[in-house]
C-alpha cells in the first residue's frame, strides 16, 4: 500500500519540475523571438530600404554589412526559435500525459 503513494509523490514532483522547465523554455522563446525580430529588421533595412530618412548618410558598404549580419543572425536565431518551439510543444504534451497518469492513480 505504501508504494502507490510514493509513486504518486514522485510523479507529483516530476510534474512540478517539468512545469518549471516549461516556464523557462517559454522565457527563452520570448527572448529568441525578440532577437529574431531585431535581426530580421536589420536585414530588411539593409536589403530593401535604400532612401532612409532617419539615416540618410549610411554608405552602401555599411548597408551590405548590416544586410549580411541580419541575414545570418535571423537564420541562426530563427532556427533556434523553431527548435525551442518544438521542445516547448513536446514538453507540454509530456506534462499533460503525466498529469493524466497522476489523475488516474487517485
Amino acid at each position: 500500500m505504501i508504494k502507490p503513494n510514493v509513486d504518486r509523490e514522485k510523479l507529483a514532483m516530476a510534474i512540478q519540475e517539468e512545469n518549471a522547465m516549461i516556464r523557462r523554455v517559454k522565457r527563452v522563446i520570448h527572448r529568441e523571438l525578440f532577437i529574431f525580430l531585431i535581426f530580421a529588421l536589420l536585414f530588411v533595412w539593409g536589403w530593401f530600404i535604400k532612401n532612409d530618412p532617419i539615416l540618410p548618410n549610411v554608405s552602401d558598404t555599411a548597408r551590405t554589412v548590416f544586410k549580411w549580419i541580419g541575414l545570418i543572425g535571423s537564420l541562426l536565431s530563427g532556427g533556434l526559435l523553431i527548435l525551442s518551439l518544438i521542445s516547448f510543444n513536446n514538453a507540454k504534451q509530456s506534462l499533460l500525459k503525466k498529469i493524466d497518469k497522476y489523475n488516474e492513480n487517485k
